[in-house]
């Protein structure tokens, strides 16, 4: 009876849900064509797929919490570019230039939730003006010119492997150990559940609302910095269009994983697979000869379609308890 429970609860959750579809893109990609199953492509396919998670994570939290994050991919450029100029131009420590670019990150997040939770100007409005904000100010440091020259030291973040696996698939993956411990363990997580399910009721509880957003999106801002120090230690090279365009893909990834639109729902697991659905679904594609216009058209479906299941799932829950 009780192995039946668990076997009931398992193919019920909405992980495994994901984890199917995952699942066959990548059996009917290798089936067409065996490339894709090949050492070298799964190894990028995790760098990949790390990078992205990074920025997920964070993401994942703000979701939960009921608000809304569109500056993560600039404040991913910014950062990737702080810390290539104080190595470059200034030639500051591998340490010190990364803490920099973490810095800079970590102040976006924290402007975006104090404004967010002070002001009360929607969450949208304000991560846009961010955006445009952190992209601006990556042109008018970089001028369009990369930052390189990087020491070797700094290179082998994004470039070095652990038993062929490479250093960053080790990071993200004790991140996400981290986040999980974070959102089922603590008061934090719980909290952030709450205010992202009902903020009245939070609030009547003794939550503090405020300084939840405040953290919230400081985590978001330093999990998309880690993501952009190490796409510029991976390609040598601090680039002005990094994270041109990211912030769709990793929300995308959040919702496709199962973490609500709505607040008061995710999971760091669902996440993972939304990721590794976003990324695998982009090998694929050019590995199928899939024209990239259409690429574009295939994921919006996709994001469509995922938002419109936790949609479904949230009308029929409120009519199941009325």
């Amino acid at each position: 009876m009780k192995q039946k429970s668990i076997l009931r609860k398992l193919f019920s959750s909405k992980e495994l849900g994901i984890f199917i579809p995952w699942l066959i893109i990548c059996l009917v990609t290798g089936a067409v064509n065996h490339a894709f199953f090949s050492a070298n492509n799964i190894i990028n396919l995790l760098r990949s797929i790390s990078i992205t998670l990074l920025g997920a994570i964070g993401v994942t939290f703000v979701l939960i919490s009921g608000q809304m994050e569109m500056s993560v991919g600039s404040t991913m450029g910014l950062a990737s570019l702080i810390t290539g100029m104080c190595m470059d131009r200034y030639q500051l420590p591998v340490a010190a230039a990364i803490l920099a670019g973490l810095m800079a990150a970590a102040v976006i997040g924290f402007v975006n939730g104090m404004i967010i939770s002070r002001l009360k100007i929607p969450a949208l409005i304000v991560t846009l003006g961010t955006m445009y904000i952190g992209r601006g100010a990556i042109n008018v440091i970089s001028k369009g010119v990369p930052f390189g020259g990087f020491p070797d030291s700094f290179n082998q973040l994004g470039q070095g492997t652990l038993f062929s696996i490479p250093y960053s698939v080790y990071i993200a993956f004790v991140a996400m150990i981290i986040a999980m411990v974070v959102l089922k363990y603590t008061v934090f997580g719980r909290s952030i559940m709450a205010v992202g399910g009902n903020s009245e009721t939070a609030r009547l509880s003794g939550i503090p609302i405020n300084r939840i957003t405040v953290i919230t999106y400081i985590i978001s801002a330093v999990t998309a910095g880690m993501a952009g120090i190490l796409t510029a230690s991976r390609l040598s090279s601090a680039q002005a269009n990094a994270g041109n365009g990211w912030e769709m893909t990793v929300i995308s990834a959040v919702v496709i994983g199962g973490t609500s639109m709505y607040g008061g729902s995710g999971s760091i697991v669902g996440t993972l697979i939304g990721v590794a659905i976003m990324e695998t679904l982009t090998v694929s594609m050019t590995m199928l000869r899939v024209d990239a216009y259409w690429q574009k058209i295939v994921v919006g479906v996709i994001i469509i379609f995922a938002v419109g299941v936790d949609t479904y799932r949230r009308a029929r829950a409120s009519s199941d308890k009325g």
